[in-house]
C-alpha cells in the first residue's frame, strides 16, 4: 500500500497549512473560507510544477519531520556521559535506518507547498541553499555559486 498523492500548502490569505489529495476537487479554506483554486496532480503525474503556485523550481528531500530529528540527537546527546558516547552511535545509526525507510517528498522553493506520494522527477535535485536565498532574499550571498 503506497502513500496518497497529495499537496499541502499554506492558505494565501490565512497562512495555515492546507491539503489537497490527487482526485480531490478544489475548495476554500477550511479556516478562513478564502478561495483556494489548488488541486493535487493525478496520481503518478511527474511534478515539474508547484500544484499551488505554479513555480517551477522544486527540490526533494525526506518527509521526514525535522523537530523529531533534533530531538533524538538531543536525547543521544544528554545520555553521552553514562554511556560513553554509545548513544550517539545508536542515534546515528536509527538515523541511518530511518533515512533509508522514508520517501523523498518535493517540495516548492517559492511557497513551500509539500507534494507527497508522486514519482521521483530525476530533473529535480536535492534543496540548495543558494536557490532558496534568491527566493528568501533575492540573491545568493557572495560566493555561493
Amino acid at each position: 500500500m503506497g502513500r496518497v498523492a497529495s499537496v499541502h500548502f499554506l492558505c494565501t490569505a490565512c497562512e495555515r497549512r492546507l491539503g489537497r489529495e490527487a482526485g480531490e476537487p478544489s475548495q476554500p479554506c477550511e479556516h478562513c473560507r478564502a478561495p483556494s483554486p489548488v488541486t493535487a496532480p493525478p496520481v503518478g503525474s511527474i511534478i515539474d510544477r508547484c500544484a499551488a503556485c505554479g513555480h517551477d523550481q522544486l527540490y526533494f528531500q525526506k518527509d521526514f519531520n525535522r523537530k523529531t530529528g533534533i530531538a533524538l540527537v538531543v536525547v543521544g546527546s544528554i545520555f553521552v556521559p553514562w554511556t560513553y558516547g554509545l548513544s550517539l552511535l545508536g542515534v546515528t545509526i536509527l538515523d541511518y535506518i530511518v533515512w533509508r525507510m522514508v520517501k523523498d517528498v518535493i517540495v516548492c522553493y517559492d511557497c513551500q507547498a509539500v507534494h507527497r506520494g508522486y514519482p521521483a522527477n530525476p530533473r529535480l535535485q536535492p534543496f540548495d541553499l543558494a536557490t532558496h536565498d534568491r527566493h528568501v532574499y533575492g540573491q545568493a550571498p557572495p560566493g555561493a555559486e
